[in-house]
């Protein structure tokens, strides 16, 4: 009896576990924008040659304006939107490759985190930590959120950067990043083919 218990817990746990594997979401909107949408870029002032990280989970002091292989010799920069300085995004000939977010309130960041993980299947992974940073005594403590498959990143996250012994402030806005690599490199394919 004790083995066919055993049996029925371990397969209950195997369809849990296959059940709550993350689905591709499909193309997200994200204040009004999609990866793969043309944008006019008189809305937008250019940021730089710099490409935010496919997730936030790694972006050290070392890596923040190198390229990716795949993006090498292609014309891609970081553009602000005008209007709202908060959102930016990744253009390659006018197309977005990626989005980013900076300064969402609790309430937006909770919204989109419902409907992530709506469109997911699962909720997003938790992950909190501290970063020393060389030569100095600032520590940077991280809180991220990330939902992933092979093909999308999604990470919602804050960071704050203070002394070991200082308070933790109280209000610490929210920032996302967004990547489909599917999409991404579709708009990258055609991009070659002109």
């Amino acid at each position: 009896m004790k083995k066919i218990i055993s049996i029925v817990i371990i397969f209950t746990t195997f369809l849990t576990s296959c059940a709550q594997q993350n689905k591709y979401p499909g193309q997200l909107e994200i204040r009004g924008f999609k990866i793969g949408n043309k944008v006019d870029t008189t809305l937008y002032k250019k940021f730089g040659d710099l490409y935010f990280p496919n997730y936030l989970d790694g972006w050290t002091m070392n890596n923040v304006s190198a390229l990716p292989e795949k993006y090498k010799g292609l014309p891609v920069a970081i553009w602000q939107l005008k209007s709202d300085s908060s959102i930016a995004v990744t253009l390659l000939d006018n197309v977005i490759l990626n989005i980013t977010v900076t300064n969402l309130r609790d309430d937006e960041k909770d919204k989109i985190s419902k409907m992530i993980t709506e469109k997911f299947g699962i909720d997003g992974q938790q992950k909190s930590y501290e970063e020393s940073h060389p030569l100095q005594s600032w520590i940077t403590y991280w809180n991220l959120k990330t939902w992933r498959t092979k093909d999308v990143i999604f990470q919602i996250g804050n960071s704050d950067m203070r002394q070991p012994n200082s308070p933790v402030p109280k209000d610490i806005g929210w920032n996302l990043v967004y990547s489909d690599f599917i999409l991404e490199n579709k708009i990258i394919s055609e991009y070659k083919k002109k």
